[in-house]
């Protein structure tokens, strides 16, 4: 059973990595992309001075939103790494030390760090759902209240759907909600590696 489990945690958090990884590609072809226009454009500038440029080629420029475009990509590329680089503990680790704390002392360390993860995960994932939507204030049922009880006008009304980013007027609770869903798999990965240390603990094992 943790065998099948663990191919299925395993397969989860390297599909999410590669989705991510077209993130980071997109961030990368799209600032090529927009440094070759901007590099074509000071040459027609030159050619033909900033007023005077034909019609047809007043298209080439920097990419409007350059940099708001990078900044999801590479965020969504981030996230989406989270669960692949806890299952396959690729986190930093200062291991100067860990000789001396021997085999035992190693795999209660491993354990605690995995729970400490699962923390920090489950409170990414609470605190930046507040990020989308508004708090219950008085007597406001509770979200929880709303989404069971299908009041999903309710939940709409709560939505922070007016923030915007500044150039580009992209709703930033569509980038939360993405984030969202990665930090959701990121904390079912960690207490999965919180159950495979603990098991390794029991079990006399290296995890």
């Amino acid at each position: 059973m943790f065998d099948r489990i663990e191919r299925t945690v395993s397969r989860i958090s390297t599909t999410s990595a590669l989705v991510g990884g077209m993130g980071l590609l997109f961030a990368t072809v799209l600032t090529c992309i927009s440094i070759i226009l901007k590099l074509i454009r000071r040459g027609l500038d030159a050619v033909f001075g900033p007023t005077n440029i034909p019609e047809t080629l007043l298209w080439v420029r920097p990419i409007l939103g350059e940099e708001e475009l990078v900044q999801w990509g590479v965020g969504f590329a981030l996230f989406a790494a989270l669960p692949y680089v806890m299952f396959q503990r690729g986190h930093i680790k200062v291991d100067l030390f860990e000789p001396y704390f021997g085999t035992l002392g190693n795999r209660i360390l491993a354990l605690a760090g995995d729970v400490l993860f699962s923390l920090i995960a489950y409170l990414i994932l609470t605190r930046q759902w507040f990020l989308m939507f508004k708090k219950a204030r008085g007597d406001d049922p509770k979200w929880i209240e709303l989404f069971f009880t299908g009041d999903w006008s309710e939940i709409a009304d709560r939505l922070r759907d007016n923030l915007e980013s500044q150039v580009l007027g992209l709703k930033l609770w569509l980038g939360y909600l993405v984030a969202e869903v990665c930090v959701a798999i990121f904390f079912f990965v960690a207490l999965f590696c919180v159950w495979r240390s603990a098991r390794a603990l029991v079990q006399g094992r290296a995890t």
